[in-house]
């Protein structure tokens, strides 16, 4: 499963299912993944952030959905 990593409008992270294996895409940090990438993967996924942030590190975005994914399948 191709999960896009995007700054909102995803499925929340947490909520999230992880049934197979899975391969996080990850975009530029100012302009985000191209139209042609989002639409090759099956899933928008976004991390929930609290205070209005925008958005993070693409590198910390990375980070936090591996952890997340390594997490559930401990």
């Amino acid at each position: 499963m191709r999960v896009a990593l995007v700054p909102r409008g995803g499925t929340p992270l947490p909520e999230l299912e992880f049934d197979r294996d899975v391969v996080f895409v990850v975009g530029s940090e100012r302009e985000g993944l191209p139209e042609d990438v989002l639409a090759g993967c099956e899933v928008r996924a976004s991390i929930p952030q609290a205070g209005g942030t925008e958005s993070l590190n693409v590198a910390m975005a990375g980070a936090i959905a591996l952890y997340e994914l390594s997490r559930r399948r401990g």
